[in-house]
């Protein structure tokens, strides 16, 4: 941000010093002319000087000088060239590439005596004797006479004054003059000594047209000029060549003032019409081959386009060479050159609309004229047009290589060029930790609008080509990247002539591109993606791993989940204030799990929302504490790339919800009346009898819930998930088939949004089982204090002490004390009400809860299009049997 900062206040500045205006003076232009500077700023990619350009224009200026006769200059030009690759350095090609856009007019104010103000003056040398001081020494200073012109008279001969002049002139060149003799210009030198004067008179006779003047009517009025079909062949080849010529302006307007021998006005200015507006499409390819272009993919376009206007003009030249070198009797017809340039310029014409649509486009990509091309060259493969279909595929193709280079550096070396704002891939400029590099170092590029900063044609292919580099980075990480082998030959990313016979003429274009690059970008991807996912299954143990998280987040392994489980609502109820301890939960997950690998990796915890529970709201609902708990397996950061924090954060959302089943279950099995496993003491009252059904319906509930989750739900998803990441075709499908399933896992596991009130009521049916044991409990300890009040005076108390009803863990029937030294107040929740009121209640709830529960799954299943609609209304119908049975 501070480097955007601050080249935004030095353009400001720029602006404001070059076009006198401030954001104060005129905000609105100011603030145009800021932006469109800041991007082209942005868009520059600061490449270095072509040094063989410099050297070219370099000398084309001593051509330049020796063609307007400057032969001294020439020789002073190439003196000093070849005399610099002897004190060149690397900097030399920007600073001669500085000195050529200085240049004004060379031929006219280039001086060879100014390179004398280059030298150092010799400070040992004397004084240098001058013409001035000679003058003044000798006296003809003053004598003004002796510079007048000589007056010939007749004692004197044109010989004898020629002589002596030639005399002073040898000796003027010789003497020590500052001013050097070659750099004088004579006239003489100009002239042509021409010994054919009937052929100079012809060519005179034949260009009089030119500066003829119109004759008139004998109305006064002005006639057209005639001239023959041939003047007018070689103007309009001229004109194509982009050349000046009579017929036409430097716009291409035609002259009307001209007309053609045995031709009608009408068919004449028709075909001055045509030529006309092939010279104005070709003047646009002309223009824009002129100007100058910073960004490489608009210089290679540039340079394309000039290749194949000059291709153009070496027709055109061997069109005019079989007038002018004449082998054999030819037929003048200015239709018939039309017919044989039209072929050459159709392409042209079409290039000239496209150059058009770039020109015109505001604010373009770099890369916009690859989309005109590739959309140009679909429209021409629709329209039948082979030869336009062709130039401007083979085109495409051409300036798509430069584009290219930066894919395949990225793609082979996971490397970008830096301060490359072309490409569509960018680099974070902050550090990121190793397990973050495939999400958060390399991003596709976007607009301000959110919309890929992609060429259309690679928007498909652009997740692939990201997907490479990165797996390329990763593997250099890891210490196992390979470059790919040299000696084997890549794809060709081009296409030959006459490709579109070999494809197929109603092959679309974008199914030959798409066919040519999948080639050439699979070479690339495979070989990368192979080697990274076989890294990560062997050397980092992505089965195992996957494995591991089954058994500790999904349960898969009941009896070692159950270890871990039970042991935390132990703690629970017997009201151990420390059931959180951090410590304790890591080694109770320790000894749970030490059959999986790297199980010192396990880590358990409480949030800190679950902290400032009190265990004794905690005993009685799933929502209290439960929730809160956190078990971590701790990964190494390959493995974190493909499971990512989303997936991790929805293992643990399935986590919680089967501890909390886990916790209604364990509260519904663990205790039991000691008098119910006795023949024939069993209370037979009503209140016994529903409390055994309300129960009996809620171990139902919990086992159904179980079955759905474990052979519904989580058996084939983890079975599917192997599959797929078994035949995903790069870590990318890896990461995404990962995803996937721990989503499809959530929703299936009615854990997402969409049924958060379905999943509320489920866990209060959870909490319903937890109140139902405490009421029954509460109830049994009111009857044991009643019968030991019966039985204070009886000698029996004690026998009949142990078999009163009461609750005691399984298997420990001799315990007499177990929940005695616990605190009794926390059994009863509705002191004022009694126990079969309270059963009414619960098997109310419970009645309502299920109703609910089941209506709402069919209901969101028929209504919804989600994949876990078709498990929802399963889920539905395994409870609408309860609901029957209690009807």
């Amino acid at each position: 941000m501070a480097h955007a900062a601050t080249l935004s206040a030095l353009t400001a500045e720029l602006v404001e010093v070059i076009t006198s205006t401030s954001s104060q003076s005129d905000p609105g232009r100011f603030n145009v002319l800021r932006e469109s500077s800041l991007r082209r700023l942005n868009q520059h990619n600061f490449l270095r000087t072509n040094q063989f350009d410099v050297e070219e224009n370099l000398n084309g200026f001593e051509e330049h000088f020796r063609v307007a006769n400057k032969d001294s200059l020439a020789d002073a030009l190439r003196e000093r060239l070849d005399a610099l690759p002897r004190i060149s350095n690397k900097w030399t090609p920007e600073v001669l590439h500085l000195l050529l856009q200085l240049v004004d007019q060379p031929i006219k104010k280039s001086k060879l005596a100014d390179l004398k103000l280059l030298t150092e003056p010799d400070g040992t040398s004397g004084s240098s004797l001058t013409w001035d001081e000679i003058a003044k020494e000798e006296g003809w200073d003053q004598d003004r006479d002796i510079w007048k012109n000589v007056k010939f008279g007749g004692d004197s001969s044109d010989d004898e004054y020629f002589e002596g002049t030639s005399d002073i002139s040898e000796a003027e060149v010789t003497s020590a003059s500052t001013v050097d003799a070659q750099d004088e210009e004579f006239p003489g030198n100009l002239l042509v000594d021409s010994h054919d004067e009937n052929g100079l008179n012809q060519i005179r006779e034949t260009q009089v047209w030119r500066n003829a003047v119109p004759p008139k009517d004998a109305a006064g009025r002005p006639q057209k000029i005639t001239i023959s079909e041939f003047h007018v062949v070689r103007e309009m080849l001229w004109m194509l060549n982009g050349l000046e010529n009579t017929l036409f302006d430097a716009q291409g307007t035609p002259s009307l003032q001209f007309q053609m021998k045995h031709s009608s006005w009408e068919v004449y200015k028709a075909l001055l019409g045509s030529f006309s507006e092939a010279n104005r499409q070709l003047s646009i390819i002309r223009g824009f081959v002129k100007q100058s272009q910073q960004v490489p993919l608009l210089q290679a376009f540039q340079e394309a386009v000039e290749k194949r206007l000059r291709s153009f003009n070496n027709k055109i030249s061997d069109l005019q060479a079989r007038y002018v070198d004449i082998q054999r009797d030819v037929v003048i017809s200015l239709a018939r050159v039309l017919d044989n340039v039209r072929p050459h310029i159709q392409p042209l014409a079409c290039l000239s609309e496209l150059i058009q649509q770039l020109q015109h486009s505001k604010y373009s990509h770099p890369f916009h004229y690859l989309e005109l091309l590739f959309e140009t060259a679909e429209v021409a493969q629709l329209e039948g047009s082979e030869v336009i279909y062709e130039f401007i595929a083979t085109l495409f193709f051409e300036c798509f290589q430069v584009y290219l280079r930066s894919i395949r550096l990225w793609m082979e070396f996971g490397e970008l060029i830096e301060g490359d704002k072309t490409f569509f891939i960018s680099s974070s400029s902050s550090q990121v930790p190793m397990s973050q590099v495939w999400t958060d170092q390399f991003n596709l590029r976007k607009t301000a609008d959110g919309k890929l900063y992609v060429p259309r044609f690679l928007q498909p292919a652009a997740s692939k080509i990201l997907t490479t580099g990165k797996s390329v980075v990763v593997l250099k990480l890891l210490g196992k990247y390979r470059p790919i082998n040299s000696h084997i030959p890549e794809p060709p990313l081009s296409v030959n002539e006459g490709f579109a016979s070999s494809y197929g003429i109603f092959t679309p274009f974008s199914e030959v591109f798409n066919d040519v690059f999948e080639r050439w970008m699979e070479s690339k991807h495979h070989a990368a993606s192979t080697i990274l996912q076989r890294a990560l299954f062997e050397s980092c143990g992505l089965w195992s791993i996957l494995d591991a998280l089954q058994q500790v987040y999904l349960m898969s392994n009941g009896s070692r989940s159950d270890l871990f489980a039970f042991a935390i609502f132990n703690n629970i109820d017997i009201i151990n204030e420390n059931w959180h301890d951090r410590f304790n939960l890591t080694a109770l997950s320790h000894e749970a799990f030490n059959n999986i690998s790297n199980a010192h990796r396990i880590g358990a915890s409480v949030s800190s929302d679950g902290l400032t529970d009190n265990v004794k709201d905690v005993r009685k609902s799933v929502r209290k504490g439960l929730s809160s708990v956190r078990i971590v397996y701790r990964l190494s950061w390959p493995i974190r790339i493909v499971l990512s924090n989303e997936s991790l954060a929805q293992y643990q959302a399935a986590f919680t919800f089967l501890l909390q089943l886990r916790r209604a279950t364990y509260v519904l099995h663990k205790y039991r009346l000691v008098s119910d496993g006795i023949a024939g003491t069993a209370n037979t009252s009503s209140g016994q009898s529903t409390y055994y059904g309300l129960r009996t319906r809620l171990l139902w509930l919990c086992n159904t819930l179980h079955s759905y989750l474990g052979t519904i739900v989580l058996g084939p998803l983890t079975a599917e998930l192997q599959k797929n990441i078994q035949q995903a075709e790069d870590v990318a499908a890896m990461i995404a088939t990962h995803n996937a399933f721990a989503k499809q896992m959530v929703s299936e596991m009615c854990l997402g949004r969409k049924l958060d009130p379905i999943r509320e009521c489920i866990l209060d049916m959870f909490d319903l089982a937890i109140r139902l044991q405490d009421a029954r409990q509460s109830e049994s300890e009111r009857e044991q204090e009643e019968e030991q009040e019966l039985s204070r005076l009886s000698v029996m108390s004690s026998s009949v002490r142990h078999e009163s009803r009461r609750y005691v863990e399984t298997g420990e029937e001799e315990d007499e004390t177990f929940l005695l030294d616990q605190d009794r107040t926390l059994m009863l929740q509705d002191t004022e009400k009694t126990f079969p009121e309270v059963l009414r209640e619960i098997r109310a709830d419970y009645d309502r809860h299920l109703k609910f529960i089941a209506s709402g799954l069919g209901g969101v299943a028929r209504a919804s299009s989600d994949a876990a609609a078709g498990k929802w209304g399963l889920l539905a119908e395994m409870l609408e049997v309860g609901i029957q049975e209690r009807r």
